[in-house]
Parts: structure tokens; sequence; C-alpha cells
């Protein structure tokens, strides 16, 4: 029996969708808000929030005059800024040309949560709650036949002890455009929600790369649901390195014919953090191909979790789905899980999975440290080495140079 206290969260999501009309799509959320996903639901079995249950966390309120404290991490980027997940236009970039920023109205907000709804998004408890609870609904364009050579740097900031924050986010990438994203979520709040939905239409591309540094004791689900069309093209990489418990699961529906994903990971978890990255892709559509490469570095008593599914349909003939996960320990205290899955419904495919969990190698060390270099460097050296492969394929749109900054010393 669930005790009372497991409902207050759920109690202060109703409080804040009170003051809107019955019909708003905020309601229509809240209603389906019911409780915390519990480890008798197979996809949370290893990623459990039972803590949730007994914090005391209201959704904030967004404070217009907060000052930033994150700062860019490239001069030449256009920046777009979310503080307590609120969009603020006056500590953000004008935007380039053929790409613009609106809020979205009640209609179109309907439609986008009718969208996560018909997903198998559609009982992650950042759907519903964020619905109800975000501030308003960005939706980012990129304009047909243009190519955004700047590169777009998101920052997602705010929050406090106690609250709970809510970005979402829309964007529609048209025929035949491109652009590059790096997303960095830097909350201080207890409980982080991010909502997002890409549109990836004919011969478009996006390169995307997203940090999760968030203050070390937050939690955040992020949810990211992905249409991909005709010979478009997702690369996405996702680094995981702050907060208590992070989460960022993605599920993609390849539904044109020839489109190409590439979905990458990297967690870097110590202390007592738990790391999360779950991914499902939908092969709905011939012709098409996936990748995922993730590798997970654990230290101290932390765990790191990967779920990866790969669906393919009757009809999706030729398709090519590859998926590897690969994980080394630096802490006898520190836990790996694993669970690729391939669920296939077409004889006509190349798919593949694997996971490994291991330590680093001793032979490999002692042949660093007989040389001289310090234990201490020798793992350093040797965990970056392990995680190259994943970081090679990250983006080509941002060399490996400046991805470095992003990285800490293991």
């Amino acid at each position: 029996m669930l005790h009372n206290n497991r409902y207050n969260y759920i109690t202060s999501v109703k409080e804040y969708v009170s003051q809107f009309e019955e019909k708003s799509f905020r309601k229509l959320a809240s209603n389906d808000f019911k409780s915390w996903p519990g480890p008798r639901e197979e996809t949370w079995r290893l990623s459990r929030l039972g803590v949730l249950t007994r914090k005391e966390i209201t959704p904030i309120i967004p404070n217009s005059k907060k000052k930033i404290s994150s700062m860019p991490k490239f001069n030449d980027s256009t920046i777009i800024r979310f503080v307590d997940g609120a969009f603020r236009e006056d500590l953000s970039s004008k935007l380039p040309p053929g790409s613009y920023l609106n809020i979205l109205g009640e209609e179109d907000s309907l439609s986008l949560f009718n969208k996560f709804k018909n997903s198998n998004l559609k009982n992650h408890p950042s759907t519903n709650v964020s619905f109800s609870c975000t501030p308003s609904i960005v939706k980012l364009t990129i304009e047909k036949n243009v190519s955004i050579g700047d590169l777009f740097e998101i920052i997602y900031e705010g929050g406090d002890d106690n609250s709970s924050v809510h970005p979402a986010l829309y964007i529609e990438l048209k025929n035949n455009s491109s652009i590059t994203i790096i997303e960095q979520f830097n909350h201080l709040s207890s409980l982080v929600m991010p909502l997002q939905l890409i549109e990836i239409k004919k011969n478009a591309s996006m390169n995307s790369l997203k940090i999760f540094n968030d203050n070390q004791q937050s939690y955040n689900l992020s949810a990211n649901c992905t249409f991909l069309s005709d010979k478009s093209n997702y690369n996405s990489f996702s680094l995981i390195k702050g907060g208590l418990f992070t989460r960022s699961e993605t599920h993609a529906y390849l539904k044109g014919s020839k489109c190409n994903l590439n979905l990458n990971g990297v967690y870097l978890s110590s202390k007592n953090q738990h790391h999360d990255l779950t991914t499902a892709i939908y092969h709905d559509v011939p012709n098409c191909t996936s990748k995922q490469i993730v590798r997970g570095v654990l230290g101290g008593n932390s765990t790191g979790v990967f779920q990866g599914k790969v669906r393919v349909a009757p009809d999706a003939q030729n398709t090519d789905g590859q998926q590897m996960s690969r994980a080394i320990l630096l802490s006898e205290n520190a836990t790996a899980n694993a669970k690729p899955e391939l669920e296939i419904y077409n004889d006509d495919v190349s798919c593949s999975h694997g996971a490994t969990i291991s330590q680093l190698s001793e032979s490999e060390l002692f042949y660093l440290t007989s040389r001289g270099v310090h234990p201490a460097r020798a793992k350093n050296m040797m965990a970056r080495g392990f995680l190259n492969e994943a970081i090679s394929g990250a983006l080509q749109e941002i060399s490996t140079h400046r991805l470095e900054s992003f990285f800490p010393k293991i």
C-alpha cells in the first residue's frame, strides 16, 4: 500500500494546473500523472525513483529577473537560454536568417501533446508532468533549404532546492535543412524534467550534442521523441557526468526510407551517482540504418545503466541496426547494467547487439606505470582511450579538440 506522502508531488502538480481552463492540454496531461513508475515496470526496473516519493518538491514559478551563471562554451555560437524552464529572450542571441523561435499556443501545444501520447513515451513521467507544468512550449524552426552554419548552443539552468523545472522544446527541420546544436543542462533543482520533440523532414540533417551536468543532488528525467523522414540524418551524442540521478531517454521513429540515425553516448559516473542511457529505435520502413555506441566509466559507489531497444517492423526490409555497449569499472563497489534488445519481424535485415562489462586491464596498467606514468594518469589515459570510439563518432561538425572541453578528468 502506498503511503500518503507518495502523493505529495502529484498534489503539487494538480495545484499548479488548477489555474488553467478545464480543457487545457495541461489539465489533460496532469490527469494522466497518477504515480511515479515503479520497479514492476520493466523499463524502470534498473532505475528506481523511490526517493522522489519522499521528497517535498513543487513546480517552480520562473523568475524573469534571475541572474545567469552558465556561460557559453563557444564564442561564435548562437545562444538560446532557458532559466527555470522558461525561454529568456533577453538572454538569448538574435537567430540567423532562415531560423526562428515562437511560443506555441493552446491548439498547437495540444497537438504536440497528442504526438507524445501516440508514442511509446506516453507514460513517461516527464511527458505528463512537463506538459502540465512547463511555462511554455518553445518551437525552433529551420526553414526549407536553409543550412545553418552557426553553432546553436541551448543552455538550460536555474531552479532551486525542492523545486522542479520543466523546459519544453520542439525542433522542426524542414526539407533540405541542416543544423548543429549543443545543449547544456546546468540546473540547481531537485528535479529536472526536460521534454523535447524533434521532426527532421526530407533530406534534412541534424547534429546534436547533449551535456548533462546538473547539480550533484538533482534528478534529471529527460524525454526525447524524434521522427525522421525520407533520406534524413540525425547524429546524436549524449554525455552524462552530473546529477545524482540522470536518465536520458530517446525514442526515435524512422518513418522515411533511407534515413540514418546515430545515437552515441558516454556516462562518467562517480561517488553515488546513478546514470541511465535508455533508447528505443523503431524501424518502420525499408532501407534505413541505425547505430548505437555507448561507453561507461564508473567509480566509487556509482551505477550505470544502458537500455537499448531496436524494433524492426514486418515491412522494414533491408534494415541495418547495430548496437554496442561497453562499460569499465574503476571501483569494486561500482555497478554497470546493460539490457540490449532486438525485436525483429523481418528476415531481410542486418542487426546485431552486444554488451561487455569489465575492469581496466592490469597488464596495460602495469605497462604504463613501469614506464614512469603515474598510476592515476595511467588510469585516465586508459579510460580516455576506451571512450574514443564513442567520442570520435559523435559529431563531424565539432572537432574532437572542441569536444575535449566538455570532458573532465576521470
